[in-house]
């Protein structure tokens, strides 16, 4: 049997286990910073290079094409596999991702699994040891077609920015795929409208005051304890809070 590890960052890649059979692709992106509604592939990596390189100047060590693009690549053409694990955690930045490869995985025959550590939203994989992450690869979670579908479709709807028709589809699975809703709504919770910046930018002006500083190591810090669901890195948030800098 073929199998194949889509891993959610080079964390997880320098610490997986080699005892683990199978192809790896690290999945490199943050696609819930910037834009995502391209109507291909091709105009997809385009797009997220010139973003990426334009937002963040200097911050990527390699081009995004090839070091990113060829990544993503891979997981489409990862279909003659006959089994797919996806290791995801469960905040957002996480679950855009998820939903993206499952979208890419569109014409996949074989069986995709979930593997979703059992740990605080806080530690994620960087929690578990090696015999950890061996337990999570032996007791991983089947997608159903219908679950896979509706990842496929909560992938389309986050390109469009319809955080209310993704809620809905969600409660269907709310049994099943528990995750997806606290995600869902930290998405819908950070859209900005009227004079509300959207919740990460609200909770970083007021963990600025109550802490009585601007000094970003301090906010990012309790920034990723109150709101762990949102998972943004440091560049991230820090773009945030240097957008909010500006505003003020």
């Amino acid at each position: 049997m073929k199998n194949t590890h889509i891993l959610n960052g080079d964390a997880l890649l320098s610490k997986f286990p080699s005892s683990i059979p199978g192809e790896k692709i690290v999945f490199r992106e943050c696609l819930v910073d910037g834009p995502v509604d391209f109507d291909s592939f091709e105009a997809l990596i385009l797009g997220r290079s010139k973003y990426l390189d334009e937002t963040y100047p200097g911050a990527q060590k390699k081009p995004y094409i090839p070091h990113v693009s060829e990544e993503l690549r891979e997981i489409i053409t990862s279909s003659d596999s006959n089994r797919i694990y996806c290791w995801f955690e469960a905040d957002l930045f996480c679950q855009v991702n998820l939903w993206y490869s499952i979208f890419l995985l569109s014409d996949h025959l074989g069986e995709i699994v979930l593997v979703l550590p059992e740990m605080t939203l806080q530690k994620g994989f960087a929690g578990l040891n090696e015999e950890e992450l061996l337990e999570a690869y032996r007791n991983p979670r089947v997608l159903s077609k219908n679950e896979r579908s509706i990842l496929r479709r909560l992938w389309l709807l986050f390109q469009k920015n319809k955080s209310s028709e993704a809620k809905s589809l969600a409660w269907t699975l709310d049994t099943d795929l528990p995750f997806l809703m606290p995600a869902i709504e930290a998405w819908e919770e950070s859209i900005p409208h009227g004079d509300y910046p959207g919740k990460p930018k609200a909770e970083l002006k007021a963990i600025s005051t109550e802490l009585k500083t601007e000094e970003f190591k301090y906010i990012f810090r309790e920034f990723q304890r109150r709101l762990p669901i949102y998972g943004y890195g440091d560049l991230l948030t820090n773009r945030l809070w240097n957008e909010i800098k500006k505003e003020d």
